[in-house]
């Protein structure tokens, strides 16, 4: 009894693993020969943030695959070398692409930008096909008939709606409910643009945004959804504005979300919990509201709210109101330093300025001659760090050579391109600069370059009224 028992288990945990969608995606990379790929989940269309469920590496020959589990039609980045670009999968998809080295607009060496690439033999009823066919019909469209002078005239409403009629007789029969909110949600924003006899808000509200559920992942509608309640604490009456203010000063989602109840367009809960978070995200910068109430809030909605996709939006957007501003604290790290582990705590008591280079990059090694002046001048109270971004097997196993090469005489720390405090502390561009202060706060981030910028600041000056400020403490 107890084998058939486990068998039964065993089967039932094989068909679950099984009937997961397994989604691959082939490329073939020239330009990026040696370089990591890696895709990511965007986690919320609010606070953007990622994570990466898969990683490979651009063979010789230029190829790569990523494999990855997906049971639903969303958008993905993908990060190859220092860029990026998206694409879209629906469950058990299968793509082959070729990435191009940059976008013929830019500098081919841009780094950090979101490059061009094709697909390779894509089917006509895959989501990618769908969508660059729709959005090509859009662009045509705009290009035929939005003008300077459609904008004074009514015309241009005959001809939008004729196309949306066009749009909805030519999909009608598609099955894709990801596809079908993606062109709702296109055509909507068409309604967006400058016209005479456009619909008002209200309109806008009842015909799209009302009859629909809060599609999280459809990159469309939260772009429709997210811009409609931009600034949405200015636009709600100032009695409605008052009982969210009063709402935020005692730190209550609920007086907040029920005040927000009163408002026309916000009678869908699940969506008026999103769109409370966001109203908070948006004044949390204004100085009107007291950011530590928000962030209480924010934090109350993560562990309480009533939708759970809203409870993840609250907990990223509280990371990313912390994502070191001024006066945040600074996210622990660790990092290897003379062969002895060290963590923020390690620093407290003394400013510390910390600098990001790419190894083999001459713009960021150039800036290491640079520090050397400031570190003799500033030394006494604030500490220099250099952090050198490398896969070089041999730099990273001794680095003795590379820091006698370029006369460090300070803290140096080598790590991989997949270090996580890369990710903890922002850092997406070299060399990157960051000042935390005596007692671990973020004090700029990124912070002024030893190099003039255009308006011929550096840190120098920061650095100077540091010590300037110690050394008056101190007698």
């Amino acid at each position: 009894m107890l084998k058939i028992i486990l068998t039964i288990l065993l089967f039932g945990c094989t068909s679950t693993l099984f009937a997961k969608s397994l989604n691959t995606i082939e490329g073939f990379a020239p330009s990026y020969v040696g370089k990591k790929v890696a895709i990511f989940e965007i986690d919320d269309y609010m606070s953007m943030l990622t994570t990466k469920i898969a990683t490979a590496e651009v063979k010789a020959d230029s190829t790569f695959e990523l494999n990855f589990f997906n049971d639903r039609t969303r958008k993905y980045k993908i990060e190859i070398g220092q860029n990026h670009f998206h694409v879209y999968t629906q469950p058990d998809g299968k793509y082959k692409l070729y990435v191009k080295e940059s976008s013929p607009y830019l500098d081919k060496n841009a780094k950090g930008i979101e490059v061009e690439f094709f697909f390779i033999d894509l089917d006509s009823v895959d989501i990618n096909y769908k969508i660059l066919m729709f959005e090509d019909a859009s662009l045509n469209f705009l290009k035929r008939n939005y003008n300077h002078e459609a904008k004074n005239s009514t015309e241009f409403v005959e001809q939008l709606d004729t196309f949306k009629i066009e749009v909805h007789n030519f999909y009608k029969e598609d099955t894709s409910t990801f596809f079908k909110k993606y062109v709702r949600f296109a055509i909507a924003s068409l309604d967006n643009l400058a016209f005479s006899g456009g619909r008002n808000k209200f309109e806008k509200y009842d015909f799209y945004i009302k009859p629909e559920t809060v599609w999280y992942q459809n990159d469309r509608y939260m772009e429709y959804v997210l811009k409609y309640y931009e600034n949405y604490a200015s636009e709600i009456s100032s009695e409605l504005n008052e009982s969210f203010y009063q709402g935020v000063i005692k730190s209550s989602p609920t007086m907040v979300i029920n005040a927000l109840g009163a408002d026309y367009a916000l009678d869908n809960i699940r969506l008026r919990e999103m769109v409370m978070i966001k109203m908070l995200s948006d004044v949390f910068y204004t100085g009107d509201y007291p950011q530590t109430n928000i962030l209480t809030m924010l934090d109350s909605i993560s562990n309480n709210g009533l939708f759970e996709e809203n409870q993840k939006i609250a907990a990223n957007i509280k990371y990313r109101l912390l994502d070191l501003v001024p006066g945040a604290k600074m996210p622990n790290f660790r990092l290897e330093v003379k062969g002895e582990s060290k963590s923020k705590n390690d620093y407290k008591g003394q400013h510390l300025y910390i600098q990001f280079i790419k190894e083999g990059s001459s713009k960021s090694e150039n800036d290491i001659e640079l520090i050397r002046p400031l570190y003799d001048k500033y030394m006494r109270y604030t500490e220099m760090l250099t952090i050198v971004v490398t896969d070089d097997e041999d730099i990273l196993n001794d680095p003795s050579a590379y820091i006698k090469k370029y006369k460090i005489g300070w803290e140096t720390s080598f790590i991989r391109s997949d270090d996580e405090i890369l990710g903890k502390l922002n850092v997406k561009t070299y060399p990157h600069y960051i000042l935390m202060d005596a007692a671990g706060y973020v004090v700029a981030a990124p912070a002024l370059s030893p190099r003039p910028n255009n308006e011929y600041e550096t840190i120098e000056k920061a650095l100077h009224g540091i010590h300037k400020q110690r050394e008056r403490m101190e007698k």
